[in-house]
C-alpha cells in the first residue's frame, strides 16, 4: 500500500473509539490505511515533536489542541470539533452507596475519584464549586488519575464509589459502571478536536477524512458513542 494512503492517527485514550470506528467506514470506502498512537495527550505531543512524524492529532478538549498548536505541532486552521461530551457522576453498577446527585458526594464515608491531567482537568472543581460544596467533596476525594483511562479504572476496580467524569464513560464500561446525570446548571461541557499535524505528508487526505468525521455519517458513529453533537 503506498504512504499515500495511509494515515498515521495519534489519539488520547478515551476519545480512541469513535475515530476508530470511523475509519473502519473510511477504509471500507477509500482503501485508506491507518495506523493508531493511543495514550495521553502530553506524551503522545512529545512523541510528535521529537519524531516529526504522524498526520492527525485528536484529543477531548479545545485547550489541549490549543497547547499543540502554540507548540507548532498541528495546524489552527485545519483544527474541527467532532463532538462534545458533558460531565456526569459515575459510580458502581447498581449504585450500591445509593448516589442520587453531587450533593451525596459530600456525605461521610462516600470515596470520590477525580482526574487532575487531560480533557478533565480542573473538572471536578468548576462542578463542585457551583454546587458550593468544593469543601466537603475535597474531603471525601481519595484518589486522584492521570487522565481519564486511570480514572474510569478506579470505578472498574470499585476503588471508589463515584468519579466525575464523563456521561460518555458509560458506553465504554456498559457492564461496570451507572451513570448520575447532573442537572444543566451544573455541567461542563467539552468539545472532542481534532487537528492536521504540521509535519504531515499526507494533508489533503488527512482533511478528507476529518471532512468524512464531521459528515452526517461521522457525526452518527460518535453519538453511538456517546457523543454530543457540536452545533
Amino acid at each position: 500500500m503506498s504512504k499515500q494512503n495511509n494515515l498515521h492517527v495519534f489519539s488520547a485514550g478515551a476519545v480512541a473509539p469513535p475515530i476508530k470506528k470511523c475509519a473502519e467506514k473510511f477504509k471500507a470506502k477509500f482503501g485508506t490505511e491507518f495506523e493508531f498512537t493511543v495514550g495521553k495527550a502530553e506524551n503522545l505531543m512529545e512523541k510528535i515533536a521529537e519524531t516529526k512524524k504522524g498526520d492527525l492529532l485528536t484529543c477531548g478538549s479545545e485547550y489541549i489542541l490549543d497547547h499543540a498548536q502554540l507548540k507548532g505541532l498541528v495546524l489552527k486552521e485545519t483544527r474541527r470539533s467532532l463532538g462534545s461530551r458533558i460531565s456526569a457522576i459515575l459510580v458502581q453498577t447498581g449504585n450500591p452507596k445509593k448516589i442520587k446527585s453531587i450533593s451525596d458526594l459530600a456525605k461521610e464515608g462516600i470515596h470520590v475519584g477525580v482526574s487532575v491531567s487531560g480533557c478533565l482537568t480542573g473538572v471536578w472543581d468548576d462542578l463542585a464549586t457551583k454546587a458550593g460544596l468544593a469543601e466537603q467533596i475535597r474531603k471525601n476525594t481519595v484518589a486522584y488519575a492521570d487522565g481519564c483511562g486511570e480514572l474510569m479504572s478506579f470505578i472498574n476496580k470499585k476503588q471508589v464509589d463515584a468519579i466525575l467524569g464523563w456521561d460518555a464513560f458509560k458506553n465504554m464500561n456498559m457492564n461496570t459502571m451507572d451513570i448520575i446525570e447532573l442537572p444543566k446548571d451544573l455541567q461542563v461541557h467539552r468539545s472532542t478536536a481534532i487537528g492536521v499535524i504540521s509535519f504531515s505528508k499526507n494533508k489533503e487526505l488527512s482533511e478528507k477524512f476529518i471532512d468524512f468525521l464531521v459528515s452526517e455519517k461521522g457525526k452518527k458513529i460518535y453519538e453511538e458513542q456517546g457523543w454530543h453533537h457540536v452545533k
